[in-house]
């Protein structure tokens, strides 16, 4: 049986508290929504927030790992081919390679997880 979309928000923002500083940073500067540490059950939380907080939890993003370019062209990729015309990341996408370019570590290892 699916979940109901009552039941996926919620899945995203308990799987908030699993974000790392780096990650809300990158959120912040990618989607303007500050999300607090351990926020889980908090409210509301933006999609490339959700799809982070997903990968977190589920292991596709390890403790410590940073949140990469490959990454985040390959999460929007993954969305493409899942919801084709519905990829709720493509909007932040630009935003957060930016910031990532900006920052100029995105390869380094996040030891703060």
């Amino acid at each position: 049986m699916r979940p109901s979309a009552r039941e996926r928000h919620q899945h995203a923002r308990d799987d908030a508290a699993a974000l790392t500083q780096r990650d809300r940073q990158l959120i912040y500067q990618a989607t303007g929504q500050q999300i607090g540490e351990g926020q889980a059950g908090a409210g509301w939380i933006n999609s490339l927030a959700a799809a982070i907080a997903a990968d977190r939890t589920a292991g596709r993003l390890a403790p410590g790992q940073e949140v990469t370019p490959a990454y985040l062209k390959d999460l929007s990729r993954r969305w493409d081919q899942a919801a084709p015309g519905r990829n709720p990341v493509a909007g932040y996408l630009e935003p957060a390679l930016r910031y990532l370019s900006q920052r100029g570590d995105g390869n380094r290892l996040d030891v703060t997880a």
